[in-house]
């Protein structure tokens, strides 16, 4: 996952954080009955080995470090992965059945299989679990119209069509209480790669869309161009769900976000304007307050909802980056405080 240098660094943030949260304030973040839920992704990618033993262990950490529930997150590259596969996946579902029947699963996947999703959902009833299906994860990373990018399945309308008959099979199985059917468009540095990569979500959406909510995977550093001094704005990261719910009245989440802290030290990071992650934490709390209360963006957020959920990235990238709250214990805080409101 992350390098010696980085491990050792995460390792003393998070215990420096642990040891500051008994102090920390919750305010505001901590309120009861907030509408967002927030939650943590446990990650195996980076160095660590990709095992369902790592995953489990990663998971009991973070759900130590958080307090409450975080979430699961199951990523698979071809089909759905099924509790009896003798797959990493299909360990990970198996442990989370036994022992976290209390969490949200979220499985991606990237192969349609309208059996294997009944055989899926024949599985959540028998377990009565709460599951969030995504087919093709980061949609617009493998679709931006170039011939040499298409990826078989992610085209708009394979992709589209592939939803309406999810629809079809959960809306008919005893299940469907149970299932949230979500579209995670992609994922992006603010509006800087949608912009520069031309990936315009109106292509994986439709009138009356069969998704029950869109998500967006927001990341800044790396990525954001080097002479921007500072993280994003909620503006900056929310303006695409704000628009597909005026448009389609679509509710809308977080999928995945995080940064590396600017503060002059390892992989991913250009500068060091926060040496102490003082400004990082800042912003943590601000992003969080947007996404529970997002008509306090702007005039033109007026009256749409809150976000269903926010996932943080509790892990290292796939080039050792770090990307966690563990860079600072100000920020683990904040976090730590919506999450157990959650």
């Amino acid at each position: 996952m992350a390098s010696c240098a980085a491990g050792l660094r995460m390792l003393r943030a998070i215990a420096v954080g642990l040891g500051a949260l008994a102090l920390a304030a919750p305010g505001p973040a901590s309120a009861a009955g907030q509408p967002t839920r927030f939650a943590v992704i446990a990650t195996t990618q980076g160095r660590e080995p990709d095992t369902s033993e790592n995953f489990e262990r990663l998971y009991e950490l973070r759900r130590a470090q958080f307090g409450a529930p975080i979430g699961i997150r199951v990523f698979a590259g071809g089909r759905l992965p099924l509790p009896d596969d003798d797959s990493v996946n299909g360990r990970i579902l198996q442990w989370a059945a036994q022992y976290h029947s209390e969490e949200i699963i979220t499985v991606s996947h990237k192969i349609r299989d309208d059996a294997r999703l009944r055989t899926f959902l024949d599985w959540v009833l028998a377990k009565r679990l709460r599951v969030s299906i995504i087919y093709f994860h980061e949609v617009q990373d493998d679709w931006f119209g170039d011939a040499d990018k298409r990826v078989a399945g992610a085209e708009p309308e394979t992709y589209k069509a592939t939803y309406r008959a999810y629809r079809a099979v959960i809306n008919g199985h005893p299940a469907a209480s149970r299932v949230t059917l979500e579209k995670n468009l992609t994922w992006y540095w603010q509006h800087y790669r949608a912009a520069s990569e031309g990936g315009d979500w109106h292509r994986y959406v439709e009138a009356g869309d069969p998704a029950d909510v869109l998500s967006w995977d927001t990341y800044v550093f790396p990525g954001v161009p080097k002479d921007v001094r500072r993280y994003s704005t909620p503006d900056e990261f929310f303006r695409y769900a704000r628009d597909a719910w005026r448009q389609y009245g679509i509710a809308w989440g977080v999928g995945e976000i995080g940064t590396a802290v600017q503060d002059g030290e390892g992989p991913g990071v250009d500068r060091s304007w926060d040496p102490r992650g003082a400004i990082f934490a800042g912003w943590v709390r601000r992003i969080t307050n947007a996404a529970v209360d997002p008509a306090g963006i702007a005039s033109s957020y007026a009256g749409m909802p809150p976000a269903r959920f926010m996932k943080w990235w509790q892990g290292t990238d796939g080039n050792d980056v770090d990307l966690s709250l563990d860079q600072s214990a100000a920020a683990t805080a904040v976090y730590r405080a919506r999450v157990l409101a959650s």
